[in-house]
């Protein structure tokens, strides 16, 4: 191994070691985190209205035996 390969070596792991010590954790995400993240699906919010035949022809969807 050429010097210089091995002086390489050892300059990063030195450096690994000084970054693993000062590395910040990331904070574990809360409750209140991962309901912001969920896309929760309106249609009222996004402005379109479901009338009953709309309903009645989309039905067999979303009504499906496992």
């Amino acid at each position: 191994m050429p010097a210089h390969t091995r002086f390489n070596a050892l300059v990063s792991s030195i450096a690994a070691a000084v970054l693993s010590v000062f590395a910040k954790q990331r904070p574990k995400p809360s409750v209140k985190d991962i309901d912001r993240m969920e896309f929760k699906t309106s249609t009222q919010r996004m402005g379109v209205r479901f009338t009953e035949r709309i309903r009645d022809v989309f039905r067999f969807k979303w009504l499906k035996k496992h």
